[in-house]
């Protein structure tokens, strides 16, 4: 079995003047690089990649580089965009810092915007001729809009620096199975946790997770168990990994990972979010925590007992 890429879109983090933190984005990378994760950086929602501005995409581009090439894959994510020039911009910025891979979803789903099949094809085009690097495809909904199987492996087999295609925010089999049909040749794909059992054994070659951000050790045992047949133990932490993503998907998106990181005292936890985000109330904070320490999940745990959160953490393994 060919080895899995794990992969995840990791917090951009910031001081408590809500300043770039570039000291705690480099020890945040370097978890990723202890546990072999490839981040993908400047990502519009864990990432908070919206609130930041060129030059700070372009830093975070630079610092990911710097902690992480040669040693994990980096791969470029950018904010959302209108147009075909701004993500061949983006797209730019990321080469010149000598990212890996980039990141590519179709253009933002504004005012209410739907692109038609034909205007996708266009937009692909125009940016997949402009930019001569690797390139990871993304057809997430989270763009409010689906982008169909067969449109994405035409793109895949036209365009042989297409290396792989993400699948996050599409569960279930059928997508999988159908990009898998329609593609004349050998490109990766990275799919969710969710679903993910099946996905692997059907061939996926990456699995994207963002609760990397916060557990990464468990994450890491999930494939490392998948990988060695101890297919067990990958179901039991498959399982706790679904329990942990159902509680803290309340508070979706970045809010989730941002407080985790401040309660459990990980690098640039102090910074929370920047606006348009608000960091969540002490109570809804306190629920969180408590929630967070009943899943009994070892790392949890472990790092709730670094934090020096024994109290809570009593309180919490007895509800």
């Amino acid at each position: 079995m060919s080895a899995i890429n794990l992969l995840a879109r990791n917090c951009t983090l910031f001081t408590a003047t809500k300043a770039l933190d570039e000291d705690a984005y480099r020890e945040s990378l370097q978890r990723f690089v202890e546990f072999r994760i490839g981040p993908f950086v400047a990502s519009g929602g864990s990432g908070e990649a919206n609130s930041l501005s060129r030059d700070e995409v372009r830093r975070v581009y630079q610092i990911g580089v710097a902690v992480c090439r040669g040693k994990v894959p980096v791969y470029a994510n950018m904010p959302e965009v209108r147009t075909a020039q701004e993500a061949i911009d983006y797209s730019r910025l990321a080469i010149e810092a000598r990212v890996d891979i980039v990141n590519l979803y179709g253009p933002a789903s504004l005012h209410g915007y739907r692109p038609t099949d034909g205007e996708l094809i266009a937009y692909f085009d125009e940016v997949l001729t402009a930019i001569k690097h690797r390139v990871t495809l993304a057809p997430n909904p989270i763009q409010g809009y689906s982008i169909k199987a067969r449109l994405i492996a035409d793109l895949c087999n036209r365009y042989p620096h297409v290396e792989s295609v993400t699948l996050n925010g599409l569960d279930g089999d059928a997508y999988f199975i159908d990009l898998k049909d329609a593609l004349k040749r050998d490109v990766g794909m990275n799919v969710p946790l969710a679903g993910s059992l099946h996905t692997l054994g059907l061939g996926a070659t990456g699995l994207s997770v963002n609760q990397c951000n916060f557990i990464p050790k468990t994450c890491r045992q999930y494939v490392d168990c998948y990988e060695r047949g101890d297919l067990a133990a990958a179901n039991r932490i498959y399982a706790d990994l679904h329990r942990f993503t159902r509680f803290v998907e309340q508070w979706r998106g970045a809010r989730w990972q941002k407080m985790a990181l401040k309660v459990f005292k990980l690098p640039g936890g102090e910074g929370g979010l920047r606006k348009p985000y608000l960091m969540p109330s002490d109570a809804e904070v306190e629920r969180f925590t408590t929630g967070l320490l009943a899943l009994g999940l070892e790392e949890i745990d472990d790092l709730a007992q670094a934090a020096g959160l024994g109290q809570m953490r009593t309180r919490g393994q007895g509800r």
